[in-house]
């Protein structure tokens, strides 16, 4: 499902790298499927906040183009936001966390925060991969209750973080003792020193 080389190419790999794991076109794939229940899971939680415990039945009238237009610049906003939290933590664990936006193999791009040769212990890898999704999932019941526009922003953000869960489920695969290094398109694995 993922590439998985022993080395960096041709050439003898450094004193001490086990592995990388970098997306395949499959691994993308599987994460666009599931990233539709995710999005279902974020709509009905996020619009149960909204609507303070009920789900509308049935939803009237039409969307005006600058609703339309914040909520897709909400979403963005977010997104980054999403971005700035993977950040915060690099930085909390010595990093100096670079962004960007990348092309990917489904999406046509994806934003990016990274700590070039930063290497991480597993546990603190998998901080700074799923903050986001724990602050920002949580953040956005409270703000959904203030207004109904976010539940979408906020439902694409929950299902977004499906690739932040897959990169997680590598990282578990490894000895609690590994060394993670954060690529902008995959992760590095090291082996502690002794």
């Amino acid at each position: 499902m993922a590439v998985e080389t022993d080395t960096l190419g041709q050439a003898p790999a450094p004193d001490g790298l086990s592995s990388e794991w970098h997306p395949t076109r499959t691994t993308w794939i599987l994460w666009a499927i599931l990233f539709v229940p995710l999005l279902y899971v974020g709509a009905v939680v996020y619009t149960t906040a909204a609507f303070h415990g009920e789900i509308p039945q049935s939803a009237t009238g039409t969307v005006d183009m600058p609703v339309l237009i914040g909520v897709v610049l909400l979403g963005l906003g977010i997104a980054w936001v999403h971005e700035g939290v993977h950040g915060i933590f690099m930085l909390a664990f010595g990093g100096r966390p670079q962004f960007g936006i990348l092309r990917t193999g489904i999406l046509v791009y994806a934003f990016y925060a990274t700590s070039p040769g930063q290497r991480f212990t597993r546990r603190q890898f998998l901080a700074v991969a799923l903050a986001p999704l724990a602050i920002l999932g949580l953040l956005g019941i409270p703000l959904c209750m203030l207004t109904p526009y976010l539940v979408v922003p906020f439902a694409l953000h929950l299902a977004g973080c499906m690739g932040d869960i897959g990169i997680s489920w590598h990282v578990l695969q490894r000895p609690p003792t590994v060394m993670c290094e954060d690529l902008r398109d995959g992760v590095r694995f090291w082996k502690q020193a002794a």
